[in-house]
């Protein structure tokens, strides 16, 4: 993954630009010491003067409008604050005229930024003074008063709290002025920039000791960059939050969530003020200091799956091989991409305006069908269907490209994450935003009748703790998915959805990550030195048998905040902290005896525990030929494994009920 960078061969401002902002995936805003308003279109290559304004008019950042409300008026959304050196905001229309004007502070007004819910906005100044204001311009409060100057503020995702720099410290300063504030010491000299994401909840920090640092919002460190040669001027994290870029003089360096680097780029700009992010997460805008406004977009991304993998060469283009029979091809798009998704045999891609649906047996006759809005911020797959995210909603549809479901809860479509949204082949799994202990569950059509989105059956599960990650089986019936999730003190439960009396049961602590194989019930967690797999997660009810049916591997050198990508054929892919993947053998047996147990060949199973002679594998046959009601197979593995009790309980039950006993040993339960 890397950057393509691309400029106008003479810059349009005279002197700096300042601040750069995006009103959609096309346009951006840009803003500097010349006093003029600048419009970039990208698709037609295009800069035209907005509006010139006053001689003394030098903005220090701008900021427009959040898209919050796509039903109302359009052009109430293109509303853009900017803040200037005289201490003053004003709030510009989209044709440049001057809304109002507010004299804010004492000195430079350093930053100023709409809530993400749009019920206001922030300034913070020279002066030392971060107030809140209504969205008319009319001060609120005055949240912070200090003798030192603010160079940064910004909001939490939920405009509950904001972040604000005082010299080299960090602070957190809530609304709700019952809470203490949260301040720490971040870096060694003046902190100048900072971005707070609303799908990680995490925090960057850029400072003048060249450092650039993500932290919780507890003020603990994650991760930490290498000194740079000169101070860090912006960050920016990606709408996703899987990515962040910093910028500094003739550097802009973009890396992953984890800190680690992708690409670094040295471009003559001098020093890069201010870069900012389109929607969908695919291209940046920065600011720079020779006048230019610099533009990015991704490339070069790789997705594997099984023997595919595919890249994104190029904005239209994408490369797919099969690697087995050494078979390629270049795909090629109308408009450009923004999201792609590989797996479960199908490769889908998503352009402004419409999704490609490839089978991976023939992709040169994709299915296609028009979007709703061009800013898609996830794709997620499964076996029977495809969940796409837009700022519009989250809509589920067939691979024939059929709208399954749409469903709602009131959550904000933009500020879900990967951790907070998971596809099953009947269900749709989704954290309340509001709540985070709750988490729905909605039954997805899979016939060929399309239901209703009212008909859409939810299940509400209430956790006792704030939940940071779920995710749904992919194998089974409906009437057995579980759901796996991680709270935040890293306890790893599993409940099985729609079961009446329903349960969280707990299988383990100190989790850093979950997957579920995309073809049995097999699931697997990830801890800061080891790896796990759950053979039979349904068993936890029962402690013994899932300390029988879990398999460990110790890892070392996995660093900081890893990830386990995906487990197929009982090999996980593990992403280390500093990017490299690493594969592990865990569970290759156990997957295979779960395949033999879904595809109700016991016999197979029985020669497969027989064959490699393995303990845990025979505590794995004796639980799923229980919870099956296979006795004779039970028996059997329960006296390998030295069950004893459970032996003689068997015994006991196919002598007293022979009749309810079918040939093959099974149980016929009425």
């Amino acid at each position: 993954m890397k950057l393509k960078i691309s400029s106008f061969k003479e810059p349009k401002h005279v002197g700096v630009v300042i601040c750069v902002s995006w009103n959609n995936t096309e346009d951006v805003f840009s803003c500097g010491d010349d006093h003029k308003l600048l419009k970039w279109n990208l698709v037609n290559s295009e800069c035209m003067v907005v509006m010139t304004f006053p001689d003394d008019f030098y903005p220090t950042g701008m900021h427009l409008f959040p898209k919050i409300n796509m039903g109302g008026n359009k052009h109430q959304h293109d509303v853009i604050l900017i803040s200037t050196a005289d201490g003053k905001f004003h709030i510009v229309n989209h044709n440049g005229r001057i809304e109002k004007t507010v004299n804010a502070h004492q000195g430079a007004c350093l930053a100023a930024q709409w809530s993400p819910d749009g019920a206001g906005l922030l300034t913070a100044g020279e002066d030392g003074f971060v107030k809140v204001w209504s969205r008319n311009g009319l001060l609120r409060s005055t949240i912070v008063q200090s003798d030192v100057p603010c160079y940064n503020a910004t909001w939490s995702p939920d405009s509950s709290a904001i972040l604000y720099t005082k010299e080299n410290f960090l602070v957190i300063k809530h609304l709700n002025s019952n809470n203490k504030i949260t301040k720490w010491k971040a870096h060694e000299s003046l902190i100048l920039c900072v971005a707070w994401n609303a799908n990680n909840n995490m925090i960057i920090s850029g400072s003048e000791d060249g450092f650039s640092k993500i932290w919780d919002t507890f003020g603990q460190q994650i991760s930490v960059s290498v000194k740079h040669d000169q101070p860090i001027t912006s960050v920016s994290w990606s709408p996703a939050g899987d990515l962040f870029v910093i910028g500094s003089y003739n550097l802009v360096r973009l890396c992953s969530a984890n800190g680690w680097s992708h690409c670094l780029d040295r471009p003559a700009t001098g020093s890069i003020y201010s870069i900012a992010w389109s929607s969908d997460g695919t291209q940046l805008a920065a600011a720079c200091a020779n006048g230019h406004v610099m533009f990015a977009h991704i490339i070069e991304r790789e997705y594997t799956w099984k023997n595919f993998s595919c890249t994104q060469t190029g904005r239209k283009v994408i490369a797919i091989k099969d690697i087995i029979t050494d078979q390629s091809d270049q795909l090629d798009y109308p408009d450009r991409v923004i999201q792609i998704a590989l797996g479960f045999n199908h490769l889908v891609i998503a352009t402004v305006k419409q999704c490609f649906i490839h089978k991976l047996s023939s992709w040169n006759t994709p299915v296609t069908f028009d979007l709703k809005e061009g800013t898609i911020s996830m794709i997620l797959l499964s076996e029977r269907c495809l969940c796409i995210v837009e700022r519009a909603g989250i809509s589920v549809y067939s691979y024939m490209g059929r709208l399954l479901a749409s469903p709602r809860w009131g959550a904000r479509p933009d500020t879900l994450g990967r951790a907070a949204l998971s596809l099953g082949p009947d269900a749709l799994a989704a954290v309340d935003q509001t709540d985070r202990k709750l988490v729905h569950v909605f039954d997805l059509p899979t016939g060929l009748i399309v239901r209703s989105s009212t008909d859409n059956t939810v299940t509400k599960l209430s956790h006792k703790m704030t939940v940071s990650n779920i995710a749904l089986s992919q194998s089974g019936p409906i009437s057995e998915r579980q759901l796996a999730l991680l709270d935040y003190n890293r306890d790893l439960y599993v409940i099985t959805v729609k079961d009446p009396k329903a349960k969280f049961n707990k299988l383990g602590s100190q989790i850093l990550d979950i997957v579920w194989s995309a073809e049995t019930e097999l699931l697997v967690g990830l801890r800061a030195s080891s790896v796990v797999a759950w053979c039979c997660p349904r068993a936890a009810a029962q402690t013994d048998w899932l300390l029988l049916t879990t398999v460990s591997k110790e890892i070392t050198d996995l660093g900081r905040n890893p990830s386990v990508v995906c487990i197929e054929d009982g090999v996980a892919r593990i992403c280390r902290g500093n990017g490299s993947t690493l594969h592990v053998s865990l569970a290759a047996f156990p997957e295979k005896l779960l395949k033999h147990v879904a595809a109700n060949m016991w016999q197979a199973a029985l020669q497969l525990c027989r064959t490699v002679e393995d303990e845990t594998l025979w505590a794995c046959l004796a639980v799923l030929a229980w919870q099956q009601h296979q006795l004779a197979v039970a028996e059997e593995a329960f006296a390998l494994i030295h069950q004893y009790q459970q032996v003689c309980y068997i015994q006991h039950l196919r002598n007293s009920i022979p009749e309810k006993l079918s040939a093959s040993g099974s149980l016929i339960v009425n």
